[in-house]
Order: structure tokens, then C-alpha cells, then sequence
């Protein structure tokens, strides 16, 4: 083994949370099968196509997702809790209506049009400390209010209360009520604060 290249892994995995893409690798000088040989060796593992991570570390099952399923943005249960407003998610994310795909094992699929799909998209950090796509907490927001009936009223109001103090930018919030043509119950969730 070339002691260098291990060790230019090794960096790489350090700034990354413990993950070394292919794509990364080769951009530093490291081919494929050094890759391959790292893995052998039981330096790294290899957790998906083109994605490695260093024995020892934590995986972070957001990154790993998103990083296979680039299309893939956390909504709902998983933007929630991305965002610190639950505990325990489900996974759940929505992909383009003409990606296809075969399912996603464990994880709740939701197909969205061009608007949907994309109003409110950033990234957001993972517990683990790595970059996801998911949604704006005021896109949440939205999203919660457009499912209301999936929560009970008081874990609506609680989430609801709980986002607010976040600190929504209450212009955006209010721009993407009307984008999703919710600005009637918006008023009526804000008429009960």
C-alpha cells in the first residue's frame, strides 16, 4: 500500500465526517482500484456506489441517501426533524415526478411536480455534521400545514408554535402560502397565535 495515498484518504475522510467519494479520490490523484485495495484492507468500507467511509466512523444515513439519490431533497417527517422540530423521523423525500425509481428501501417516496419539488429547497446539516438537500423551515412550515389532518390538533399547534420560534422569515413564509395556495389557513394558524 502507498502510505501517501492512504494517508491523503485518511484527510479527506477528516474534513468529510469519515467519507471519501470516488469522485473525490480521483480528483487527488487516487484511482479506483486504491480505492478497492483500501477497502480490502478494512481501512474503509464501501457504503454505496462511489462512496467510502473510514473504519471506525459514525454513518450518517442522510448523507448516505442523499449522496445515492442526488434528486432527493427531505421533506416532512425528515425536514421536521432536520430542522430540531422532532425527535425520531421517518424518513421521507420527494424526487422529481419524471425521476424514476424502484423505491427507495425504508424511506417514504413522494413525487412532486417542477413547483413543488423545487420551491424552498436548501441545505441543511445533519446531526452528524455533513450538507443534505432539504426544505427552508418555512417550507416545512408550509408542508405541515398543508397535512394538518396527519397530526392531531395539538401536535399541529405544538409544532406549529415550535417552528415559529425558530424564527421564520414570516415574508417567505407567507410567499410560499400563496405559491401552494394555502394563504386562507395560513391566516387562520396565525389569527390563532
Amino acid at each position: 500500500m502507498n502510505k501517501k495515498k492512504t494517508e491523503v484518504l485518511f484527510d479527506l475522510a477528516d474534513i468529510n465526517g469519515g467519507y471519501v467519494s470516488a469522485l473525490e479520490a480521483r480528483e487527488n490523484g487516487i484511482a479506483q482500484t486504491y480505492l478497492s485495495l483500501v477497502v480490502k484492507e478494512g481501512l474503509f468500507l464501501k457504503v454505496s456506489k462511489g462512496l467510502y467511509i473510514r473504519k471506525g466512523s459514525v454513518r450518517d444515513p442522510f448523507y448516505e441517501l442523499g449522496f445515492r439519490y442526488h434528486k432527493a431533497v427531505f421533506c416532512r417527517q425528515t425536514a421536521l426533524y432536520l430542522h430540531g422540530l422532532i425527535e425520531e423521523p421517518a424518513l421521507e423525500v420527494n424526487l422529481p415526478l419524471n425521476y424514476l425509481n424502484k423505491g427507495i428501501p425504508q424511506v417514504r417516496v413522494h413525487h412532486a411536480g417542477a413547483k413543488e419539488y423545487s420551491l424552498g429547497q436548501i441545505f441543511v446539516v445533519t446531526p452528524r455534521g455533513n450538507l443534505v438537500n432539504s426544505y427552508s423551515l418555512e417550507r416545512t412550515m408550509i408542508d405541515l400545514l398543508r397535512e394538518k389532518e396527519r397530526y392531531g390538533k395539538q401536535e399541529f399547534l405544538h409544532l406549529w408554535h415550535k417552528a415559529k420560534e425558530k424564527s421564520p422569515y414570516m415574508e417567505e413564509l407567507r410567499h410560499l402560502a400563496e405559491a401552494f395556495h394555502v394563504a386562507g389557513e395560513l391566516s387562520m394558524v396565525e389569527f390563532l397565535d
